[in-house]
C-alpha cells in the first residue's frame, strides 16, 4: 500500500473525530523517515562487514598477524611439480602432508620426506624422514633413504632433553654441497625459530614449521655448523645433525 492510500484511508478514519491540522501527513512522514532510518542502518551494517572482511583478508590485517607475525609461520609453498614422480618408501606417491622440509639449495629443491620410522627410535619419540634433490630441469633422485631425526640431544642440553620429553618434536637440519657451495636446511615446529651459526657468523632464519635454506661459508659442517631453535619462552635448544644429514654434491 502507499503513503498515499493509507493517508486517505486515515483521513476518512478520522473525519468525525477532531485532531491537529495535518496529523496524517505528520503520521505518513514519521513512517517515511524510519523507512530511511531503517535503509541507512542496514547499508551502514553491510559497509562495516564488508570493511572488515576485507581487513581480515589484507596481507597486513588482523589476519597476517599474530604467532610468527604470519608470512613467515606458513613457511615456503610447494609447487606440484617438484613432487610430481617422487614415490616414497613405501610406495606411495609423495603429498605435501608427507613433506617434513623443501627450500631451494642453488639450482635445486631439496625435499625431506616423512617415513616410518623404526620401532625402536618411534618408541623413544623419534621421527624417519627420507631425501629427495629435484635439480632444475632434471629428474629426481632419493639422495638418502633414511634420516633419523627429533631423537639426538647434546650432552647436558636439558633444554632439548626436557623438549624431547613433552613429544612436541625437536626438529632436523640437512646440509647440502651443491656447486662448491654449502646450504643448510633447517626446520623447527611451529611456535620456534632458528639460526644456523657457522663458524661463529648468525644466520637466522625464523620460523621454519616447514623448512628455511640459509647458504653458509663453512667446510666441515658438522664440526663448523650448528642448527639451533628457540622457543617463545626464549629457551634454546641445539638441534643436532643426524648421520648422513650432510648431502654430497
Amino acid at each position: 500500500m502507499r503513503d498515499h492510500d493509507v493517508a486517505e484511508m486515515l483521513d476518512r478514519a478520522v473525519a468525525t473525530v477532531g485532531l491537529p491540522a495535518g496529523f496524517t501527513a505528520r503520521i505518513i512522514a514519521g513512517s517515511r523517515a524510519r523507512r530511511r532510518r531503517r535503509l541507512l542502518l542496514s547499508v551502514g551494517a553491510l559497509v562495516v562487514v564488508m570493511a572488515l572482511a576485507t581487513l581480515l583478508v589484507a596481507p597486513n590485517g588482523l589476519a597476517g598477524r599474530g604467532r610468527g607475525e604470519g608470512i613467515s609461520v606458513a613457511g615456503p609453498s610447494i609447487e606440484p611439480h617438484v613432487l610430481a614422480g617422487i614415490v616414497g618408501s613405501d610406495g606411495r606417491p609423495a603429498t605435501a602432508e608427507r613433506v617434513v622440509a623443501v627450500g631451494r639449495t642453488g639450482t635445486e629443491t631439496l625435499v625431506v620426506l616423512r617415513r616410518a620410522a623404526r620401532a625402536g627410535e618411534m618408541t623413544s619419540g623419534g621421527h624417519a624422514a627420507e631425501v629427495w634433490i629435484v635439480p632444475d630441469g632434471g629428474d629426481q633422485s632419493r639422495s638418502l633413504d633414511y634420516l633419523s631425526y627429533d631423537l639426538a640431544c647434546v650432552d647436558g642440553d636439558q633444554v632439548c632433553d626436557d623438549v624431547r620429553s613433552t613429544g612436541g618434536g625437536l626438529g632436523l637440519a640437512v646440509a647440502r654441497r651443491s656447486g662448491g657451495r654449502l646450504f643448510v636446511l633447517a626446520q623447527a615446529p611451529e611456535g620456534r625459530t632458528v639460526e644456523v651459526v657457522a663458524k661463529g657468523v648468525r644466520h637466522p632464519a625464523g620460523a621454519a614449521p616447514r623448512g628455511a635454506v640459509v647458504e653458509v661459508d663453512a667446510d666441515e659442517p658438522y664440526d663448523e655448523v650448528q642448527v639451533w631453535a628457540t622457543m617463545a619462552d626464549g629457551r634454546r635448544y641445539r638441534i643436532v645433525w643426524a648421520p648422513g644429514a650432510v648431502l654430497p654434491d
